[in-house]
C-alpha cells in the first residue's frame, strides 16, 4: 500500500464512493471496540466471554482487507492509512489483550506469567514493525504474533502449564526468525485444506467456549488447524524453491 498515494485520485469518486470508503475504515477501527469487550471479559474473570470476543475481532480483522481491496480504499481517502490502523488494532486485540489473558487465567507455571508477557509484548511490537512481513506469494516472515491464537486454544486444550511455556517461548523466538508461516487466505498451496481447518478450528473453539465443558472430540478438533500449521512450515522450510525475502506491508495492497 502506498504511503502517500496522490490526492488527486480521490478527485474522480463521488460522495457516495468516499463515504463508503470511510465506512470500511470504521469497520477496521471497531476491531478496538470488540477488543475492549474481549479485555473487559478478561477483567471479570470471564475467560470463555473473552475467547468468544476475540473470535469475532478475528472475523472481523478477516473480512475488512478484501472490502477495502474491492472498494480501492487508500485511493478515495488518502490522507488515513488504513494498513497502520490495522496494525494499531492487531497488536491490541492480537497481542495485549491475548498477554492479559495470559497473566488472568492459570496457564502458566507461577511466576512464568510475568517474564513471558513482556516477552510477547516485546516481539509482537517488534514484529509489527518489521518491513518484511510478508513475502510475494503470501507467507509471513516470522510468526505473525498472532497470540489471539495460540493463548485460547492452549487454554482450551488444559495442556500441562510448563508444556505450555515451552511452547509459547520457542513461538516467542519464531517471531522475530526467518521461518515462514501461511497466511490461511493468500496462500495458494492447499489452500481449501487450510480454510476447511480454520473453519474447523473457530466452529471448535466458539463450541468449546459455549459449552464451558471439555469434550475430547471437539478438543481434537481444534488441534486439527495448529497441526496442520505446523506441517505446512516444516515443508515450506525444507523446500528448495527461491522466495521472495518480503515485501513492505505500507507498500502492498491492504487496508
Amino acid at each position: 500500500m502506498n504511503v502517500s498515494p496522490s490526492t488527486d485520485a480521490a478527485s474522480q469518486y463521488t460522495d457516495r464512493h468516499i463515504r463508503a470508503a470511510w465506512a470500511v475504515h470504521g469497520l477496521t477501527a471497531s476491531g478496538v471496540i470488540v477488543g475492549f469487550f474481549a479485555l473487559n471479559s478478561v477483567i471479570e474473570g470471564d475467560a470463555r466471554g473473552a475467547i468468544l470476543w476475540l473470535v469475532a475481532a478475528l472475523l472481523l480483522d478477516g473480512i475488512d482487507g478484501p472490502i477495502a481491496r474491492k472498494l480501492d480504499v487508500r485511493n478515495r481517502i488518502p490522507t488515513l492509512n488504513g494498513n497502520s490502523l490495522d496494525l494499531i488494532i492487531d497488536y491490541f486485540t492480537c497481542t495485549i489483550i491475548p498477554v492479559a489473558f495470559l497473566c488472568k487465567f492459570d496457564v502458566l507455571p507461577s511466576k512464568t506469567v510475568g517474564p513471558l508477557g513482556c516477552a510477547i509484548l516485546f516481539v509482537s511490537a517488534l514484529w509489527m514493525s518489521r518491513s518484511d512481513q510478508e513475502t510475494e506469494d503470501g507467507w509471513f516472515n516470522g510468526f505473525p504474533a498472532e497470540w489471539n491464537m495460540v493463548i485460547p486454544t492452549l487454554f482450551l486444550l488444559h495442556p500441562n502449564p510448563w508444556v505450555t511455556l515451552v511452547i509459547c517461548i520457542i513461538i516467542c523466538a519464531l517471531t522475530l526468525s526467518r521461518v515462514q508461516f501461511p497466511h490461511p487466505v493468500s496462500v495458494r498451496e492447499h489452500r481449501a485444506i487450510t480454510l476447511t481447518f480454520m473453519v474447523a478450528w473457530l466452529g471448535s473453539m466458539v463450541w468449546l467456549a459455549i459449552v464451558q465443558h471439555d469434550v475430547a472430540a471437539v478438543q481434537i478438533v481444534l488441534l486439527l488447524a495448529p497441526v496442520w500449521t505446523v506441517i505446512q512450515v516444516i515443508v515450506r522450510a525444507r523446500s528448495n524453491r527461491p522466495h521472495d525475502h518480503g515485501k513492505n506491508p505500507l507498500t502492498s495492497t491492504t487496508t
